[in-house]
């Protein structure tokens, strides 16, 4: 018997209340107050501590007991037990409503309010505990890292913690009882694969990687765990673990092995960025030598950004593409009326990148007539207009570029002397990935990381043999060859990694040769120790080879 409870009575039949009093003192229990009216009751209840209200369900005054009970149970968490002689069901029906915790029935006996007060008491102190324990729950879970959230069987939400709600950019409030695929801002292809992992509880455990964009503009990057709740089958968990700072950081890591635009951290590439910063304080004209697809227009790029003139112009001209008629004229300008369609004067290139940088890519396809008006241009730093006599003052830096052998040009008189020493008075020199193939996990890397942002594909990974194929690959288009590849993969791919039988069939097909030449072979094995972050056994494994293969090569090629 809970001898120390503390209750109130509610009853405007003062020989009814004393007959409940003298039951409850016999009982052992402490009677608080006696009132007759709902607002008596009401004004008790918020001023005193009670632990359970004897309620009459018909009062007079303008509250009943059924209205006193509704707001003391809004306000406060103290039980209440209805005292009624009457039991028709709309009586009934309005009394539930306010989740009383028992009844007494006029006329009553003595066992009979001794069972309802117990039953009441105990019950609350059972649903207090209950509370605690849930609120403890809610404490430990908003105190976690990761955000969690419960789904009921009809995959409404019925809990959401603090962490959740703050990634998935709402409230707990708002969230519970709606539709968990109607709170997740991702994409219908995640939720697919969330439905997926509900129907199939245990065939795949790894999380569900998403990104959260929220209106503002903040986004969160997330993998999300389901699991079946162990209560439940048809109820489930969704754990939210926000690894955008992995995500940053690996990013961040990414960011220390470019220089711009321009990725790799080889013994080549850091040789090309140390030319490209020696090279771009100064005035002079440069030549980038390189492959087609090795980079030459992100160097020159690089070459402006790093120069004091990166705040000026940065004009691009593929003279490859010019009109062998109209190349001095797109290049210099012309006067309206100097040829026919000249209907209008016209600026050229040289005079659009004044004050900046101009890069003429594939310099040794213009044309020789245009080659001694652009050697000309390059000694007296001013242009002059087709059609007009007066020259004007252009104050440009030139960086050029080729892949062909211009000393070669030269000798079958297809490129002035002259103007090919005037433009390689400094020089870049980019290598070919197949002389850089350590790069290649790295640039593998970015360029997935950047055609999942501009085509929301859900590729991040390349099986250990598609790598390797990628490695065996000559790669005679270079880095753009590679970027073109892998944006064709991952049209085929389905899933999360790519595989040997999404590459495109040159790549797929081709196998390397019996004797690949040493330093090739140096290439792919630091290659495959860059993508295992050093570990010699996977580095064997993605090779194929064995450990002992591995360490002999290392040694033989001086491989730190």
């Amino acid at each position: 018997m809970s001898s120390e409870a503390h209750i109130l009575i509610v009853e405007d039949e003062f020989a009814v209340a004393m007959e409940l009093e003298d039951h409850l003192t016999a009982l052992g229990y402490t009677v608080a107050d006696h009132v007759m009216t709902g607002e008596e009751a009401v004004d008790v209840a918020a001023r005193s501590d009670l632990d359970l209200i004897l309620m009459d369900v018909r009062l007079d005054g303008p509250m009943d007991g059924i209205e006193a009970a509704q707001q003391i149970r809004e306000a406060h968490s103290v039980p209440v037990v209805f005292v009624t002689a009457y039991s028709d069901d709309e009586t009934l029906q309005r009394a539930t409503e306010t989740t009383p915790f028992g009844y007494v029935v006029k006329p009553f006996e003595e066992r009979e309010v001794y069972a309802a007060v117990e039953v009441a008491l105990r019950t609350h102190a059972l649903q207090q505990r209950v509370q605690r324990a849930n609120e403890d729950l809610r404490q430990l879970l908003n105190g976690l890292r990761q955000g969690t959230a419960l789904t009921d069987a009809d995959g409404r939400l019925t809990f959401l913690s603090d962490p959740a709600a703050r990634l998935l950019d709402t409230t707990p409030d708002d969230a519970t009882d709606s539709s968990w695929t109607a709170v997740l801002p991702v994409s219908n292809d995640i939720i697919e694969t969330i439905k997926n992992r509900m129907d199939a509880p245990g065939a795949d455990d790894d999380p569900v990687p998403a990104t959260l964009d929220h209106d503002d503009g903040t986004s969160y990057q997330v993998e999300i765990e389901v699991r079946a709740d162990p209560r439940d089958d048809d109820r489930h968990i969704l754990v939210f673990y926000d690894v955008t700072e992995v995500h940053e950081l690996r990013r961040l890591l990414d960011d220390q092995d470019r220089f711009h635009d321009l990725v790799g951290t080889s013994a080549p590439m850091k040789d090309a960025f140390e030319q490209i910063r020696s090279v771009a304080d100064v005035k002079t004209t440069v030549l980038i030598q390189g492959e087609t697809g090795t980079g030459k227009e992100l160097a020159a790029r690089a070459i402006h950004e790093e120069s004091p003139r990166s705040d000026g112009p940065f004009v691009a001209v593929n003279c490859a593409a010019l009109n062998p008629d109209l190349a001095g004229s797109q290049l210099f300008g012309h006067r309206k009326g100097a040829f026919t369609g000249a209907t209008e004067d016209q600026a050229g290139y040289f005079e659009a990148a004044d004050g900046g940088t101009l890069f003429l890519d594939e310099i040794g396809d213009v044309p020789l007539d245009v080659q001694r008006q652009l050697l000309r241009v390059l000694e007296e730093e001013a242009i002059t207009r087709l059609g007009e006599t007066e020259s004007r003052p252009v104050d440009v830096r030139i960086v050029a570029a080729t892949h062909r052998n211009l000393d070669e040009e030269v000798v079958t008189d297809r490129f002035r002397q002259d103007l090919l020493y005037r433009i390689r008075i400094a020089r870049v020199t980019l290598p070919p990935l197949r002389e850089r193939r350590s790069d290649l996990p790295l640039l593998v890397r970015t360029f997935l990381r950047e055609i999942r942002a501009r085509t929301g594909a859900e590729v991040d990974q390349v099986s250990d043999d598609a790598l390797r194929h990628l490695l065996d690959y000559d790669w005679p288009g270079n880095v753009r060859e590679l970027r073109n590849a892998l944006e064709a993969a991952l049209i085929r791919t389905s899933g999360e990694v790519l595989r040997v039988t999404d590459l495109p069939p040159e790549i797929r097909e081709a196998s390397p040769t019996e004797t690949e030449a040493s330093a090739e072979e140096a290439e792919r094995i630091r290659a495959a120790l860059e993508q295992t972050n050093g570990n010699r056994t996977e580095a064997a494994e993605l090779l194929g080879i064995s450990r002992a293969t591995l360490y002999r090569r290392l040694d033989e090629y001086d491989i730190g």
